[in-house]
């Protein structure tokens, strides 16, 4: 058996699982090529949604962890959060992990679960200072979240969602799009030129933030189809880690996004 078996014919886009960096065929091509004979296949969808499972309950534990870790100051009768010590540590590391878990693809049984630990206790902190700007808007984003996917997930496996290679190919570049106008927003800030509408509670901004919410939701189907192509394909069991860290990493961006979302209308009612 060699990497050849990595036949997507719905197109390159479907093979990157809509640019999830931990999604994309050429890393599994070299799981498949690089795997000792008692390694090769063995790799079920189901499985990589187990693990994803398993990472999901590390990342909400290490969140609640991070959560309890900020502190609540009153400064001149209002409160205010305090970030733990060691805030910007954590930022690093899970920098670096999220870097490694995109390529260590045999390490990822042990990065994995690492990245959910570091990211969990960020999300955590960074929660804790949305709910205390807007009371209840946590609870709100993670309800919303495990919807869409559950939504989603059962729409794409009784097969009311079919992946094609137009929609693969329209995520994708709707996902480049978006990457080059943050980008561009940056670059410009360093000149004093500020992108007011990517931040501000505008009707632009909101609709821009809800349209990164349904390229999230639409992006989901793409990364379920690469897991049962990668399956099919003959996949070495350990990959289910590298599948189980890709999916994630989508459910981390849409929490972000939907929670993103839900505070500028929080703020443009305000």
């Amino acid at each position: 058996m060699t990497a050849t078996t990595y036949d997507f014919d719905q197109g390159s886009a479907t093979e990157s699982g809509a640019n999830n960096p931990a999604l994309n065929s050429a890393a599994f091509q070299r799981g498949l090529a690089q795997a000792a004979p008692a390694e090769r296949t063995g790799m079920t969808a189901s499985g990589a949604y187990v693990k994803t499972g398993l990472l999901l309950v590390i990342l909400v534990l290490a969140a609640a962890f991070g959560w309890s870790q900020v502190e609540i100051a009153l400064v001149k009768g209002s409160e205010m959060a305090l970030p733990p010590s060691w805030t910007w540590l954590l930022v690093l590391l899970t920098f670096i992990l999220g870097i490694a878990g995109a390529f260590a693809y045999r390490s990822a049984a042990i990065i994995g679960p690492l990245y959910a630990l570091c990211e969990g206790a960020l999300l955590g902190i960074v929660a804790h200072y949305f709910n205390l700007e807007y009371e209840g808007i946590v609870l709100q984003a993670v309800v919303a979240t495990i919807a869409v996917f559950t939504a989603t997930l059962v729409l794409y496996a009784v097969g009311v969602i079919k992946v094609t290679a137009r929609m693969a190919t329209g995520v994708t570049v709707a996902i480049g799009a978006l990457a080059l106008v943050w980008a561009l927003a940056w670059l410009l800030s360093l000149f004093g030129i500020s992108f007011q509408f990517l931040y501000a509670p505008t009707p632009l901004g909101i609709l821009l933030s809800l349209g990164i919410v349904v390229l999230g939701a639409l992006s989901l189907p793409l990364n379920f189809e690469f897991v049962k192509r990668a399956a099919a394909a003959g996949s070495p069991k350990l990959m289910e880690w590298c599948a189980a860290y890709g999916l994630m990493l989508s459910l981390i961006w849409m929490y972000v996004s939907i929670l993103r979302l839900l505070a500028l209308l929080r703020a443009r009612e305000s």
